[in-house]
Formats: structure tokens, C-alpha cells, sequence
């Protein structure tokens, strides 16, 4: 049984969504706002956790900021907001996927799901170790110089990718369809959001990603390709 939190300011649209995924064998905790999500995350661990974006007291991107700072819990937003330019901003707080309304509840069930495999789906002997860059697929902890950096779910996810195809340029697109699915709407920008924020995290081995001209992205040790 997955446990999932679900924040929303809309109470009627908090018991609809807990009736629906209850009956679908999931454990559903309820907030509604977003600092009582910050709270419930500190005191329970969650398999996903869904923002609304705009909520009192804490908005939805706040509180993904805070929530970040202690938890790699995937986190999905939904708004009515659905711009590409909202999509950045979502994805660069930290967030994992994102979902505009309207939606059917079945869809929700069904990107949740597949946010919940992507982030689980790793084998559990599987540790990659590139230059002083070592990833652990199983604890989803990633080490720089013996040192354990902090990177979002999906960060983690797409410095993944790179480091399973070390050598190989992959471009946006193909990086897009892998980490985020072939049912994501948004522009390849995302993409450059999260390297930025995954090379960041890599501190001195940042420079293992290298940008390949109008191709892609390539993580490689050596200096020259």
C-alpha cells in the first residue's frame, strides 16, 4: 500500500480525492495548506506527496522549497496554472511532475503511480561509480567524494540517466520521454532547470556533465570526448 499526502486548501476536492484513492488501496493523509504539509513530512515518511500551488499560509512552492531541505519524497504539483513558464518554476523548486486542472481522477491515479515506480523502480544492486561520483540506486543516495550530496527525486532520476549512458549524448527530448514520460506536455527547458541544479549539487565534479552544442548532454569523467 503506497502512502501519499495530498495538500489542498478545497476541502471538498480533499475528501473526494481520499475516497477515490482509498478505494484503490492507497493511505491517503490530508493537508490543507501548505505549512501543515511541511509539518505531516517531518513526522511521516510518504511514497508521494501532491501540492496544490496555490494555497493559504504556505503556498505550494514554498512549501516544496522547505520540504526539499529534509525529504527526496517525489512531490507532484497541480494548479490551474499550465504555462510553460509555470512549469519551470514548478520544476525548479524541486518538484517531480506536475498536473494542470481539470483532470480526470483516474489520471491523477495514474501519474502518481508512475511518479511512484520511476522514483522505486531502481534495481537494488545497482551502484554506479563514475570519477568521485558514486550513485546507489537502491538507497537513492548520491556521493561526491565519499561526501552524500542532497538532490530532488527527480534530479536524482535524470543524474541517473546520464550516469547509466556514460559516454553517450542524449538529447533533451530523449532525456524528456525517459525521466519525465512520453505523456509530458512541457517545453525542453525543464531540462536545462535540472542539470543546472544537479550540477550545482556535483559541486567540483560539476563539470562531468558537459553540454554538447545543439545536441544534448553528456556526463563523462575524461575531459575530452
Amino acid at each position: 500500500m503506497y502512502k501519499i499526502l495530498f495538500a489542498d486548501d478545497d476541502y471538498k476536492i480533499r475528501d473526494t480525492v481520499k475516497t477515490y484513492f482509498t478505494a484503490n488501496g492507497f493511505d491517503v493523509s490530508l493537508a490543507e495548506n501548505g505549512q501543515e504539509a511541511v509539518d505531516l513530512t517531518c513526522l511521516h515518511d510518504f511514497d508521494l506527496i501532491i501540492l496544490d500551488v496555490m494555497m493559504p499560509v504556505l503556498d505550494g512552492i514554498s512549501a516544496c522549497r522547505e520540504i526539499r531541505k529534509t525529504a527526496k519524497t517525489p512531490i507532484l504539483f497541480m494548479s490551474a496554472l499550465g504555462e510553460e513558464k509555470d512549469f519551470l518554476y514548478g520544476y525548479s523548486a524541486g518538484a517531480d511532475d506536475y498536473i494542470t486542472k481539470p483532470f480526470p481522477l483516474s489520471v491523477l491515479l495514474e501519474k502518481c503511480l508512475a511518479v511512484i515506480r520511476r522514483y522505486t523502480g531502481a534495481n537494488s544492486s545497482d551502484v554506479i561509480t563514475i570519477g568521485k561520483v558514486k550513485l546507489d540506486c537502491y538507497k537513492k543516495k548520491v556521493y561526491v567524494s565519499e561526501k552524500e550530496i542532497s538532490l530532488s527525486a527527480k534530479d536524482f532520476e535524470m543524474l541517473q540517466y546520464l550516469m547509466s549512458k556514460k559516454g553517450v549524448v542524449l538529447s533533451r527530448s530523449l532525456i524528456l520521454s525517459r525521466v519525465w514520460g512520453y505523456d509530458f506536455y512541457g517545453g525542453d527547458r525543464v531540462v536545462d532547470t535540472h542539470i543546472k541544479n544537479i550540477r550545482k549539487a556535483l559541486g567540483d565534479c560539476s563539470s562531468y556533465i558537459k553540454t554538447m552544442a545543439k545536441m544534448g548532454y553528456v556526463f563523462q569523467e575524461a575531459e575530452n570526448i
